[in-house]
């Protein structure tokens, strides 16, 4: 407990999902939480919840498509608590589509949103933390940047991107002591899943039959991971993306654990 303490954290897209559970988990571990969301309704309940823990937070209304909304959420961020020690780049969206049938403003958008929101949210934030002596970059990529799930081509383009960004700036950066690393979650019941889910595009019976663990991610445990990435137990740790995904990107068959059900007997 208090890994966090005086600390202050941002939380990108942090009005519900794994961003909430990672604005929880750090809210418990002593930080002061700004949730940057373009969901004003989510991220009042958010901020309300987290007050309730006992956390000091705030909320900024953001789309982090426009950079210059970005430069203006980093400044209230230091106007409201001082300083910036964390930053989450969560935020993210997709729609599943065909890439035959893909237009150009929902490839454009998905790519805005995922790659050049969280690039400029770290070049921000960055430029605070390297005044003040360094920081840590965790960025939510997908398991989808490396085990492709049709029908999501530019969400998969963008969260490989988002790998490469934490490639290249955590080599650029560590000498400024700003830290940069990113998380690949495997399958979790967020809300983004079970849209895809209750459009067709994916079923339960698929994602358990790829999974070792056989079941569902916890965004609790996507919490775990990004606390263990901004502390100090993993100051040796720069520039990589963890897959914490019950062992998805092992790249076993759909239902392969049958045969070893069926015939490894002691």
């Amino acid at each position: 407990m208090n890994r966090l303490k005086d600390q202050v954290a941002i939380v990108t897209g942090g009005s519900q999902g794994i961003g909430f559970a990672i604005a929880k988990k750090f809210a418990a571990e002593g930080a002061s939480i700004l949730i940057a969301d373009i969901m004003e309704k989510g991220s009042l309940a958010a901020v309300k919840a987290l007050r309730e823990m006992g956390a000091n937070a705030d909320h900024f209304v953001i789309d982090i498509t426009n950079v210059e909304e970005i430069y203006e959420m980093t400044k209230y961020c230091t106007d409201k608590f001082g300083k910036i020690d964390v930053l989450v780049n969560n935020a993210g969206i997709q729609k599943p589509c065909p890439s035959m049938n893909l237009s150009e403003d929902d490839f454009d958008r998905i790519m805005d949103v995922n790659i050049k929101g969280a690039f400029f949210c770290a070049q921000a934030v960055g430029r605070v933390m390297r005044k003040n002596g360094g920081g840590r970059i965790v960025s939510i990529s997908s398991g989808n940047s490396r085990m492709m799930s049709v029908g999501r081509a530019p969400y998969c383009i963008s969260k490989a991107g988002i790998n490469a960004m934490t490639a290249i700036l955590g080599a650029e950066w560590a000498m400024y002591n700003i830290r940069i690393n990113a998380i690949a979650p495997g399958w979790i019941k967020t809300s983004m899943v079970e849209r895809g889910l209750s459009l067709n595009a994916i079923n339960e019976a698929q994602i358990l039959s790829i999974s070792p663990v056989e079941r569902w991610g916890k965004e609790e445990e996507i919490a775990d991971l990004a606390m263990y990435l901004v502390s100090d137990e993993s100051t040796y740790i720069v520039g990589q993306t963890i897959f914490c995904d019950g062992g998805w990107s092992t790249g076993i068959l759909p239902n392969a654990l049958d045969y070893i059900r069926e015939n490894d007997k002691m």
